[in-house]
């Protein structure tokens, strides 16, 4: 069976620079919080872009997952969702793609 990829990027909606790195720090804290929690998860990486280009994105999620049924399982993780509410006052707009490797 083949790994499934689930990446994800966010813009954030602070109105500093100071404002949209303590967002992302929030972000990331939460989902590094989750890494042992996840099953099927083999990797997580998460960070804040060190770029400040006019079509960046602020931060970025990259999961592998064993299957495509674990990261189905994963949308609906008490983890998951409990990030999706903290994340979701702090974007102005959601990026997502999944593959299979």
């Amino acid at each position: 069976m083949s790994e499934i990829v689930h990446i994800v990027m966010w813009r954030l909606n602070g109105a500093s620079a100071d404002t949209k790195n303590r967002q992302a720090a929030d972000i990331v804290e939460a989902f590094e919080q989750t890494r042992a929690s996840i099953p099927g998860l083999l990797r997580m990486e998460v960070g804040r872009n060190i770029h400040n280009g006019a079509d960046d994105w602020d931060i970025a999620l990259y999961m592998a997952f064993e299957s495509r049924h674990h990261l189905e399982c994963y949308q609906s993780n008490p983890a998951h969702l409990a990030i999706k509410k903290l994340v979701g006052p702090m974007r102005l707009s959601r990026g997502q793609v999944d593959f299979q490797l």
